[in-house]
């Protein structure tokens, strides 16, 4: 081969590798620039920078690879869990629910993400944002943990609305029992502000007066009418029935019966011989305390032929017992009357002879002026009757 000859081969190859490595360069530079490449570095660097826990600045990163490949679900999976650790991160705060919300804006049934809000609003006792966000999870997840939780809340919100119910019903009960209360207290009130102690009797012997104080079954229970101070508790005047027909009338102090008042008892078995028992005195404590008197009242036709109709006990009462120089004026069946006067110390009447009572298991403690009769005693606490046996 000549020199012009080996000349033009030589042009001849050094053309052709001029070409290649065009066709080279411009290969890899395809490859090197290409979607995919630019995609993989995004994804690469959105990596990282979880690694590092910058979710935000890795969401960036996946969201402008998805800008690059709109249907890539791998990435919205990727942009989904970085939203749920982000959210994680924040504590409960709003912020943290808007992280697990965006996480459910490219996975609808990410369990996580509504869990994640279901803690935060459960920490708040926002139950309706639960019922919403547990209903929304269960219509994309079908978890049933989600809407059993769902359901309890209702069926506790049912139960609360019963009770509700129940209450306020209970509640318009006692109102319409206490205005009828009111109602019979109230004309008790007037009736013993006339002074008048006999309408007083006949109007506590009345059915619904009975039935009221049936309904008493608390020794410490009554009911009231009358002044109250601004805080509802009774002071003034005022009158109260207690359980077993029991009613007071008079001076009350801090809730206490207090002061000046009359205790009245007008209702008892058919059986008996009283008629009825009417303290008359001073108050202390809520209970009869100073000087007072006792007026019991019986049925003269159930009394025996020596028996006293009627007798009236003076004196001093310490917690309703007789206690000092009790005087007793009585009117016997027979029209005559009789008194006596004996000591008493904390109920107990003191013994004065040791001569026969002429009652067994008795002994005197008084006799008339002309010592005609004897009162007796068998050693029982007297005073003022409902609190004798407290």
């Amino acid at each position: 081969m000549n020199n012009h000859a080996v000349l033009k081969v030589l042009e001849a190859l050094t053309g052709a590798a001029i070409i290649v490595a065009v066709w080279f360069g411009v290969y890899y530079g395809s490859i090197y620039y290409s979607k995919d490449h630019h995609i993989g570095t995004i994804i690469t660097k959105g990596n990282e920078l979880m690694q590092e826990n910058a979710y935000t600045d890795a969401i960036a990163c996946y969201d402008e690879a998805l800008e690059l490949e709109p249907e890539n679900d791998e990435l919205k999976e990727a942009i989904s869990h970085a939203y749920i650790l982000l959210g994680s991160s924040l504590g409960n705060t709003d912020e943290a629910v808007e992280a697990y919300r965006q996480a459910l804006v490219y996975d609808s049934g990410n369990k996580t993400a509504y869990w994640g809000i279901y803690n935060i609003y459960d920490g708040r006792d926002d139950e309706d944002a639960v019922i919403e966000i547990l209903s929304q999870g269960y219509a994309a997840t079908q978890d049933a943990n989600m809407q059993t939780i769902v359901d309890n809340i209702y069926i506790e919100r049912a139960r609360i609305q019963a009770e509700e119910e129940e209450r306020l019903r209970e509640e318009a009960e006692q109102a319409a029992i206490e205005a009828a209360h009111n109602d019979l207290l109230s004309q008790l009130y007037a009736c013993f502000e006339a002074g008048n102690i006999d309408d007083v009797k006949e109007m506590v012997r009345q059915e619904a007066f009975i039935d009221m104080t049936d309904e008493i079954v608390n020794p410490d229970t009554s009911y009231y009418y009358g002044e109250k101070s601004d805080d509802g508790s009774r002071n003034g005047k005022g009158v109260a029935a207690y359980m077993d027909g029991y009613y007071y009338y008079g001076d009350f102090a801090d809730n206490e019966r207090s002061g000046t008042g009359t205790w009245i008892r007008a209702v008892y078995s058919e059986s008996s011989a009283m008629g009825s028992s009417i303290y008359e005195g001073e108050w202390s404590g809520d209970k009869p305390n100073g000087s007072g008197t006792v007026t019991s009242n019986y049925f003269a036709e159930r009394v025996g032929a020596g028996g006293m109709k009627k007798q009236v006990i003076s004196g001093n009462y310490q917690n309703g017992l007789e206690n000092g120089t009790m005087t007793l004026n009585g009117t016997l069946k027979t029209g005559g009357s009789v008194k006596y006067q004996y000591q008493a110390s904390d109920g107990i009447a003191a013994k004065i002879s040791d001569e026969d009572s002429g009652v067994k298991g008795q002994y005197i403690i008084a006799k008339s002026a002309d010592e005609s009769s004897n009162l007796t005693s068998d050693g029982s606490k007297r005073g003022v009757e409902g609190f004798v046996n407290e």
